[in-house]
């Protein structure tokens, strides 16, 4: 009969316990609040945060690596909210996924998207050319709109006040974003580009708990904007690229970067309040129901802007319960919807979202992060919810 050795004090254990709070599992009661907290736990299967900080506890460092609840785990830190003791699931998780015996357990399509975001900047491998083709082809579209040549997308230009950085979706399947955004910079009336250097906003070095790959993404993307010399960067909705390059920028790089940072839905609400454009609430004669990403809310603390900006342009807006710091993850955080085989599970850790809308009642769906979009439209298919979802950029867009 085999037995399990226990490890205390491992090195993963210090790892873990380099702060007073945040990562010190050390002081874990295992009380299980974090697993009454777990909207996936209640349904079928999923993590279990108490077992996998119990293991990390008890130096059980290759049977937490090897555990496939470290890649179920949503990384939302609901759990962190009403933890006593403080301790930041998503921090755990994170450093459990940077084990060296994890890494045959890292799904295959971040392992990818991983190796082509550090080759082309684009985790689709959209190359230089490719962006370059892709936004001449779309000027060509906007020429036979609109023929004033500032309502073009500029791209590589030195000096711009702005600088864009998309979501990847933005530069395939989803273009119409991009130019509605775009239609978004030619209303600000202010200089704005795009680089060809860097063409995605997203950092799977994250999901993955690697900070020398996070770093170099970061890098990659700090490097190629001060180059131009802009002013502020601005972020598609995505929200684990606003943790990183709003909320750990400084200490991935050592420094602060020469622009300062911003999402494209804070840009818009500080151009909507100076008047700089102007917002027609009668666009959407209907209320809309906001949800909170985790990661622009509850680890970033963005939570009144959207729904400022989702004011102006809506007749109300609808208030999800939990929200703002508990609201309930989407379900596909963490990496998960990144990962092409999950869509059976993301459905299961998406059931509590889908019962929150269900229950809201109003038929038109609002957030901040084009991730949520993409689950909160595919759990409406697979709920039979019948509402329509849309990002609080692209409703402020059609509101002009």
């Amino acid at each position: 009969m085999s037995h399990t050795s226990l490890v205390f004090n491992s090195p993963f254990f210090d790892t873990l316990n380099q702060k007073e709070r945040d990562d010190n599992i050390a002081e874990c009661l295992t009380c299980g609040i974090c697993v009454s907290r777990c909207t996936w736990y209640d349904g079928e299967g999923g993590p279990n945060p108490r077992q996998m900080v119990r293991m990390a506890q008890l130096g059980l460092d290759d049977l937490l690596a090897q555990n496939p609840m470290i890649w179920d785990c949503m990384v939302c830190n609901h759990c962190t909210e009403a933890c006593p003791m403080g301790i930041t699931m998503g921090e755990v998780i994170r450093k459990a996924r940077s084990l060296k015996m994890a890494e045959d357990l890292i799904p295959q399509d971040i392992r990818d998207g991983i190796k082509r975001r550090l080759e082309t900047g684009d985790v689709n491998g959209f190359t230089k050319t490719d962006f370059i083709e892709t936004i001449d082809w779309l000027n060509e579209e906007i020429k036979d709109e609109n023929d004033d040549p500032k309502a073009l997308i500029p791209y590589d230009q030195q000096g711009a006040r702005y600088l864009y950085l998309p979501n990847p979706r933005e530069l395939g399947m989803n273009v119409m974003h991009l130019t509605a955004m775009a239609r978004l910079f030619y209303a600000f009336g202010e200089p704005w580009t795009m680089s060809s250097r860097h063409t995605d906003v997203t950092n799977w070095g994250y999901f993955i708990g690697d900070d020398d790959i996070t770093r170099t993404m970061a890098l990659q993307v700090v490097e190629a904007a001060e180059d131009l010399g802009i002013k502020t960067l601005v972020l598609s909705e995505c929200g684990h690229a606003f943790v990183v390059l709003r909320k750990l920028l400084h200490e991935l790089i050592g420094r602060k970067p020469g622009f300062n940072v911003m999402s494209i839905v804070e840009l818009t609400l500080e151009m909507a309040e100076k008047g700089a454009i102007k917002l027609n609430r009668e666009t959407h004669p209907y209320p809309i129901i906001y949800h909170d990403p985790c990661n622009l809310g509850r680890k970033s603390g963005v939570f009144e802007v959207p729904r400022r900006l989702l004011s102006m342009v809506c007749r109300e807006v609808v208030e999800l319960h939990p929200n703002r710091q508990n609201a309930v993850c989407c379900g596909g955080g963490g990496g998960l919807l990144q990962d092409s085989t999950s869509l059976k599970k993301r459905m299961i850790s998406g059931k509590a979202k889908a019962d929150q809308i269900r229950v809201a009642g109003a038929k038109h769906v609002a957030t901040a992060c084009l991730s949520c979009h993409r689950q909160l439209t595919e759990l409406s298919k697979e709920y039979k919810l019948e509402v329509k979802v849309d990002t609080v950029a692209a409703l402020a867009e059609e509101a002009l």
